[in-house]
């Protein structure tokens, strides 16, 4: 596959944007919303192959049957996919976030979980972390007095260094110590999937098999941000599909944190475009 893949047609998409404020780019592609609980298997399998054959040009090393399984149908209480669509109307990207509910130190929390790629011209400016962010406001508004984690397993610097950008709490935090409690919480999270660890003694390092086709922009990334050091320490097998477990809460105050940063840098964009 040579080229961006054009956009399926309408069941499942869901009108415009209501992200702007969290924009980054810089107009050249549009967002639409796919819900696959509302399309029917044959459409959610067409769907799948067409993002299937962009996730090709991003990521190595999962099967197609994978990529269905984990993105578009995996066993959530809830997926919602943002496509990301050129001009032509080729998808060039895409956001899945997913809903799980689990048991963790015998109370119910919601899980979230997320897997994105853009093609490497559109990328830089976390197109893909806004929708994020509105996605995980939204289902704190809606439990409010529920937990709710954000959980990965990232496969390259970049994401962890973004993360760790937006968001004051996470775990874990480049070469801070971690709580035992959050510890416990994460351990807890990663063992209710099944991605197997890479090694036994160490729990937060998962063999996920999504290996990133780096871009020499991706490649050249800083080492010396602390956050990017402290990845290629914890995880030095990224190239192999390794990837380091995530957890971000979600409370209130992480999230209004991380949407003031992302918003004072749409501004911030727009202001300087304006010169």
């Amino acid at each position: 596959m040579s080229g961006p893949v054009s956009l399926p047609p309408g069941a499942g998409l869901k009108g415009g944007s209501l992200h702007d404020l969290l924009r980054l780019d810089d107009g050249r592609i549009r967002r639409r919303v796919v819900i696959p609980a509302d399309m029917s298997q044959t459409e959610r399998a067409d769907l799948s192959r067409r993002l299937y054959e962009v996730h090709r040009m991003i990521f190595s090393g999962i099967s197609e049957e994978h990529f269905f399984s984990h993105v578009v149908d995996p066993p959530a209480a809830s997926t919602v996919i943002q496509l990301y669509i050129a001009p032509d109307e080729a998808i060039v990207g895409y956001c899945a976030i997913h809903r799980f509910r689990r048991r963790i130190r015998g109370r119910s929390v919601l899980v979230l979980r997320a897997e994105a790629g853009l093609l490497p011209s559109y990328r830089g400016r976390g197109a893909t972390y806004g929708f994020g962010m509105i996605r995980a406001a939204l289902e704190k508004a809606l439990h409010p007095f529920t937990p709710v984690y954000y959980l990965g397993t990232l496969v390259h610097m970049s994401s962890y260094h973004l993360f760790c950008k937006y968001f004051p709490r996470l775990f874990p935090q480049p070469f801070a110590e971690t709580s035992e409690d959050m510890e416990t919480i994460a351990r807890e999270l990663i063992d209710s999937f099944p991605d197997p660890p890479v090694a036994p003694d160490d729990p937060f390092v998962r063999d996920v098999g999504w290996v990133t086709i780096e871009t020499p922009q991706e490649q050249a990334l800083d080492r010396h941000f602390r956050d990017v050091e402290y990845f290629l320490t914890r995880n030095p097998g990224y190239a192999k599909g390794h990837g380091l477990v995530v957890v971000v809460p979600m409370t209130f105050g992480n999230i209004i944190k991380a949407l003031a940063i992302r918003a004072t840098e749409r501004v911030r964009r727009v202001y300087q475009s304006n010169l």
